[in-house]
């Protein structure tokens, strides 16, 4: 490549790193090293196609080609778009710092925010501009990815226990499907990054009592944001599951510790820079739980004990969801966001409650009180749980404002509003979904504000569809069906007495509306074919 335009771009890496953009802070080396091999590199070779050699030689026609390029032929998307030409905001940022400038704004009249079509996005996309498209991984294939990974962990615990404390494993198959296990259930309890999970050391662990309650926490380095080292709750599964994966890995510990031994002895290496990088690396990652065995270029006779790259834990997590019998394309980076998205809905009442009292320890502990109990969290998790919240609710509305049924007094409102031409939906619903008050009752949704039943609802079932208050839709309506089922029997029971069987009654009809206005049978399928 031409040298010209490396060493410009040498240059606006370096004053990015040491001064940041206007307004923001410099970034960490990590975020130099994705900008150097996502931006800079295929703008080079681009322009090198073209035959330009300076940056002082890019004209407006270039920029535009070359936008044209990665948005029609390589189809990137607004946020892997702005990675990608955010070079050339740099070029024009950091202007001073190069020989050979760029000669005229490289976006004209716009931003490189709205040429990446950022700024356009509206609805959902809006209210989550700022995270990347990952998949949350779908309840079905979670649990049986996790149910195996556990199956495994059970498995080793059982092995462990029945050769003693001085048993070293041998099989190096094993010990790679144990690590693999270990890795996801530490990912998808913890909510952690995967740099940061692959960098959980040896010990780097504890159980803290309080007001008799257990609450375990790990620790690890946060590189993203640059807070340093940080702790993170989980359940005590993940601290169980570590532990067994420190005493099965001794054998693979043992042999980076030769490597380190060996490294030390040579007093003349061929390479002294080499020799002295490669024992520094060892000296690190032998401190750390997820090792590896490294061939470089699939050489066998260099291979040597390393700690678990990114990389590699992508090929490790296809393996496990494979063996799991799941046909998902498992990947690190979809744990924490499948974490945020399980936290929400659990937090919302789509799924059980169950989940957050297993993690937090106690279901009417709010976030806040969490992080501030521990000031070493990790609050950026605690903002993606907020991003996924408000994308929730989003969701939520979205399918109020279609065509489905929907009962409940607010319900019935809503159905009405759809009469009412709205200019822009999508912007209103990132625009008040945020700030929408939506709980679940178990048997419809509250969008109370104010005190409302007080609560009476949520075990009173019957109270609910004539509230103001209260939206039933086709999720809940199993639940309907069951409430209609449960009056059937007690008006059969003959014994009951005529308040039961008149509250009964009031109930059967009340049950029966609600099901008939989302357009169902009271009888539901199942009970149909008995």
């Amino acid at each position: 490549m031409p040298k010209t335009l490396i060493g410009d771009c040498k240059a606006i890496a370096y004053a990015w790193f040491k001064r940041g953009m206007p307004r923001s802070k410099p970034p960490i080396a990590r975020g130099l090293t994705t900008f150097a091999v996502a931006s800079v590199m295929p703008f080079v070779r681009w322009l090198d196609k073209l035959g330009v050699s300076r940056f002082s030689d890019v004209r407006p026609i270039h920029i535009s080609n070359y936008v044209h390029h990665c948005k029609s032929e390589l189809k990137l998307r607004p946020l892997p778009l702005y990675g990608r030409l955010r070079v050339i905001d740099f070029l024009w940022v950091f202007a001073t710092d190069t020989l050979f400038p760029l000669q005229n704004y490289p976006w004209g009249n716009s931003t490189l925010w709205r040429i990446c079509g950022i700024g356009k996005v509206k609805g959902i996309d809006a209210a989550n501009k700022n995270v990347g498209r990952t998949d949350v991984i779908p309840p079905d294939e979670l649990a049986k990815i996790f149910n195996h990974s556990e199956s495994i962990v059970w498995g080793i615990e059982s092995e462990l226990a029945a050769n003693g404390i001085g048993y070293h494993p041998s099989d190096d198959q094993l010990s790679t499907i144990c690590r693999d296990a270990v890795l996801f259930i530490v990912s998808i309890t913890s909510g952690m990054r995967n740099d940061e999970a692959i960098g959980i050391e040896v010990g780097a662990w504890r159980r803290e009592l309080k007001d008799g309650v257990l609450f375990c926490w790990v620790s690890t380095i946060e590189h993203k944001t640059g807070k340093g080292r940080v702790e993170y709750l989980v359940p005590e599964l993940t601290l169980n599951a570590l532990e067994l994966l420190g005493k099965y890995s001794v054998t693979i510990r043992n042999e980076l510790e030769q490597e380190i031994r060996y490294l030390s002895r040579i007093v003349s290496p061929d390479n002294p820079a080499e020799h002295l990088l490669r024992l520094e690396k060892a000296r690190t990652d032998s401190k750390k739980l997820f090792l590896e065995r490294h061939a470089p270029y699939g050489k066998i006779e260099d291979q040597h004990v390393q700690a678990l790259s990114g990389a590699a834990s992508n090929v490790a997590f296809d393996r496990l969801a494979k063996a799991a019998g799941s046909d998902w394309q498992l990947r690190t980076h979809q744990c924490r966001r499948t974490y945020a998205r399980t936290f929400v809905e659990s937090r919302m009442g789509r799924t059980s409650l169950i989940y957050l009292k297993w993690q937090f320890k106690h279901s009417s502990m709010s976030m806040t009180q969490l992080y501030a109990s521990n000031p070493q969290q990790d609050l950026s998790l605690f903002d993606e749980i907020f991003q996924q919240m408000t994308e929730f609710k989003i969701d939520l509305i979205e399918s109020w404002l279609d065509d489905q049924p929907l009962a409940g007094g607010a319900g019935e409102k809503i159905v009405e509003m759809r009469a009412i031409p709205i200019k822009d939906r999508a912007a209103l619903l990132a625009q008040t979904a945020p700030h929408a008050n939506i709980r679940a009752t178990g048997h419809g949704w509250c969008i109370a504000t104010e005190r409302g039943c007080g609560g009476a609802g949520l075990y009173e079932a019957t109270r609910c569809p004539g509230c103001k208050n209260s939206v039933i839709d086709e999720f809940f309506a199993a639940t309907w069906q069951d409430i209609y089922g449960q009056q059937l029997e007690l008006i059969k029971i003959v014994d009951a007495g005529p308040a039961v069987r008149q509250r009964a009654e009031r109930d059967l009809q009340i049950a029966f509306d609600v099901i008939t206005s989302l357009g169902l049978s009271p009888i539901n399928d199942d009970e149909a074919e008995d």
